[in-house]
């Protein structure tokens, strides 16, 4: 093993599982367990159409559909940042170009304060094209939205008051106020594209990727690399890889993550080499009981070992 990761538990915001007390359970779990993040997705509304694109399944088929029960991201991880005390919350990503790039800004530093410095900032551009057309928001213009917000979250970190001139929005000097500690929140930049690895190394402290393979991530790591050293960065970036888990001789050793916790753990003895600096847990069941039980599960048999 190269270091010693952080683990994270993934909290979904979508569906017949996603409720208050759900929320709170899963949270309160992962914390008492000892583990570093809970982060939760981003979607404001589900369309009736969802193309076949869904970009992390082999098919394209997307798991959401229009009658899904959708919670807003910034809001429940506030009310989790009520009744936690020390783990850190974050978006999983958050889609940058659904909200208005000054809304945004102020639902990060919210969630900022309201966590006493514990908040993950993951973005993205997004995907899910018919969402774009619900929020009257131009699909095409996705990645150049992200940048500009971007843009006016590192001059709102360190100046509070701003005005801006950018190629999507302008506006005369505002205030953005409490302004964080330096480097808050942390910002992880989701994506696979060169856009993205450029988008790590330009504004990010990680980058954040779900299902990837080890040496896929590898070799994703050496691009992001490159492009941190175009920009003069100091350090290196973190990684976090987002996967579905099941520890327990119950399951097929049919993919990565899933079986013995011996075999767990070699697994993400990989990751780790591969360049992982955080595990995130997402599940195969949306039943909260079991979900409950495999984060236990985890911290019992496989974090002992990191």
């Amino acid at each position: 093993m190269s270091s010693e990761p952080e683990f994270g538990v993934m909290l979904s915001t979508f569906g017949d599982h996603a409720y208050p007390a759900a929320f709170r359970r899963v949270a309160a779990t992962a914390e008492r367990e000892g583990f570093d993040a809970v982060w939760a997705g981003d979607h404001v509304s589900f369309p009736a159409a969802i193309p076949d694109d869904y970009p992390f399944s082999r098919s394209g088929e997307s798991p959401f559909h229009v009658g899904l029960d959708t919670y807003d991201v910034f809001g429940v991880l506030s009310h989790l940042a009520a009744v936690t005390d020390e783990i850190d919350l974050g978006t999983n990503t958050c889609i940058v170009p659904y909200r208005h790039p000054v809304v945004l800004a102020r639902n990060a530093l919210t969630l900022e304060q309201l966590s006493d410095g514990r908040f993950d900032f993951g973005v993205a551009p997004g995907w899910l094209r018919t969402e774009f057309e619900v929020l009257d928001v131009p699909f095409e213009e996705r990645g150049s939205r992200t940048d500009e917000f971007l843009r006016l979250l590192d001059r709102v970190r360190e100046e509070g008051e701003v005005s801006f001139d950018g190629p999507h929005h302008s506006f005369r000097t505002t205030g953005f106020h409490p302004v964080p500690e330096s480097g808050r929140p942390k910002v992880w930049i989701g994506g696979k594209s060169g856009a993205a690895f450029r988008r790590v190394a330009e504004f990010g402290d990680g980058w954040t990727i779900f299902w990837d393979h080890p040496d896929d991530i590898a070799a994703s790591r050496e691009r992001i690399l490159n492009a941190w050293r175009d920009y003069d960065r100091t350090g290196e970036p973190e990684i976090a890889v987002v996967r579905a888990v099941h520890v327990g001789a119950d399951a097929e050793r049919d993919t990565l993550l899933t079986g013995p916790a011996d075999d767990v753990v070699a697994d993400v003895e990989a990751y780790v080499d591969a360049g992982v600096t955080r595990v995130v847990l997402d599940f195969y069941t949306t039943d909260i009981d079991e979900q409950v039980e495999q984060v236990e599960r985890f911290a019992r048999e496989v974090t002992p070992s990191f």
